[in-house]
């Protein structure tokens, strides 16, 4: 049986969530799930329950659109990760359903910009990559393996030490490390 379920988010300790708590009980939710969240901070328990918890078919409720995320791409994430498992979303303030044609429609004018935004983000940095390859300069991940830092790994993974330890010895980062590591038991074999 399909269910529904209500998120409220606020974005400070102080803030109330009476009015979201409020007007997601009058719809009718099955369960509300409620974060209270600092800032653009990524940690959102309530909200990884019940991504959990939904199953095609159920329904997300909101109060007010923008509650489910911290920012407009993340909720136009969140919002394509429903679609995507057949999880139906409804923005109670702004009324946003995705079950109508216009309420697809709507999400889709939020969309937007997202888009665009990531086009032109990449676009640019495109250009700043062809602008400091015409002028010598490379932007990015240093190519190839620093030689000190393969000793390095290589010196922990002889030891046995996991990627964790690696990285608090030698005050290299984790991806490096992996990397590193990756390019050390491909030689090895």
């Amino acid at each position: 049986m399909n269910k529904t379920f209500g998120y409220a988010r606020a974005s400070t300790v102080a803030q109330n969530l009476d009015t979201q708590l409020d007007i997601l009980a009058k719809a009718g939710c099955d369960h509300i799930f409620q974060d209270k969240i600092m800032g653009m901070s990524l940690q959102r328990p309530a909200l990884d329950e019940m991504l959990d918890l939904l199953r095609e078919g159920d329904m997300v409720l909101v109060a007010r659109f923008f509650r489910l995320g911290r920012s407009r791409d993340h909720v136009i994430h969140l919002v394509n990760l429903f679609y995507q498992r057949g999880i139906h979303f409804k923005a109670l303030d702004l009324g946003i359903d995705t079950t109508t044609p216009a309420g697809k429609f709507m999400l889709s004018i939020f969309a937007s910009p997202a888009e665009y935004d990531r086009e032109s983000i990449l676009e640019k940095t495109r250009a700043r990559q062809q602008l400091a390859a015409a002028q010598g300069r490379h932007i990015g991940r240093p190519k190839g393996l620093d030689t000190e830092n393969l000793a390095k790994v290589k010196k922990a993974l002889d030891k046995g030490l996991s990627v964790a330890e690696t990285v608090n010895l030698t005050g290299m980062s984790l991806s490096s490390v992996k990397r590193y590591r990756k390019h050390l038991q491909a030689v090895m074999g």
